[in-house]
């Protein structure tokens, strides 16, 4: 494997390129550019709904809300 480069020795490397390997170089560096990009979108938190649910929901104050929400909301017997 070849010693690291420095910035400007890897632009003379470029310039005496031909071309048509100019393309292959930029083909290459887009590459780099969405493998990083790849990378920083999986480390952010994924999506989730609950988190969502989370932020909207409102205590009501009734402990068994939950279990017998259709007693509070049309009266029927509690479970």
């Amino acid at each position: 494997m070849q010693k690291s480069m420095a910035k400007d020795e890897i632009i003379k490397e470029i310039d005496t390129l031909p071309d048509d390997a100019l393309q292959e170089v930029n083909d290459y560096i887009q590459a780099l550019k969405t493998k990083k990009r790849l990378k920083a979108v999986k480390k952010e938190k994924p999506y989730n709904v609950f988190d969502e649910i989370a932020d909207t929901a409102t205590d009501v104050g009734i402990k068994d809300w939950a279990r017998n929400h259709d007693h509070y909301l049309y009266g029927t017997e509690k479970r």
